[in-house]
């Protein structure tokens, strides 16, 4: 292969070639380098800035794609939930604050945010999912209704141990909306195996509109 560095190549024809070799290695940031190096810099220091921006472009793509994968309905961060007294009265701010450090999908505990409707449990469920996901943990979420639904799916295909195996693989398992419908034995028996597979091999999530859920070996708060 003919190095193209031997061929005299003008300034222009030099910029062509380093943004195609760069479009070709998936480098973004290398192949728009005249957006970033600093002609006051040393090269060491232009090398470090694209380096720095490719890596944190590539952190994004990476934690877009990982949302996508979870299958949040939207994207939500701690720093749009407002946390405020007037707001939620309830609310336990350290406690949440401390579940935003994910601890305890390392320590592989369950949590149960529970209120009325409308005072935010999904928001913040989702929250500490992109969280979670910022941090390399895999996460998938689920409308109580919508897992229940897939699950009796996969069971008519012969294909829910697959599916159970899906869910529990994941570090984090986010089930919104619980009890906000009534399941009958076939649904519950479907949403426990699920919660029975994850027991202590990884974290679930939950969010429910019964102001005294019955959650044993749980950690709840009220919003």
């Amino acid at each position: 292969m003919t190095n193209e560095l031997t061929k005299p190549m003008s300034a222009e024809e030099l910029r062509a070639a380093i943004s195609k070799a760069a479009n070709e290695l998936y480098l973004t940031v290398f192949s728009q380098y005249g957006k970033y190096v600093n002609p006051k810099a040393s090269l060491e220091e232009n090398l470090y800035l694209l380096l720095s921006e490719q890596n944190q472009l590539a952190f994004q793509t990476r934690v877009k794609r990982r949302v996508r994968v979870a299958g949040f309905p939207q994207t939500k961060t701690m720093e749009m939930f407002q946390m405020t007294k007037d707001i939620l009265p309830n609310l336990n701010f350290d406690e949440v604050n401390e579940l935003a450090t994910c601890k305890f999908i390392d320590d592989k505990i369950d949590v149960c945010a529970f209120s009325p409707s409308g005072h935010g449990k999904t928001h913040l469920a989702l929250a500490i999912g992109y969280e979670a996901i910022k941090r390399g943990y895999t996460v998938r979420f689920r409308r109580a209704s919508d897992l229940i639904n897939e699950m009796a799916e996969a069971q008519s295909e012969k294909k829910l141990s697959d599916y159970i195996r899906l869910m529990t693989r994941c570090a984090l398992l986010i089930v919104d909306e619980v009890g906000y419908f009534d399941y009958d034995a076939a649904a519950s028996s479907l949403l426990f195996q699920i919660i029975g597979a994850r027991y202590e091999t990884g974290s679930t999530f939950y969010t429910s509109n019964q102001t005294n859920p019955n959650l044993n070996k749980i950690q709840t708060f009220s919003i």
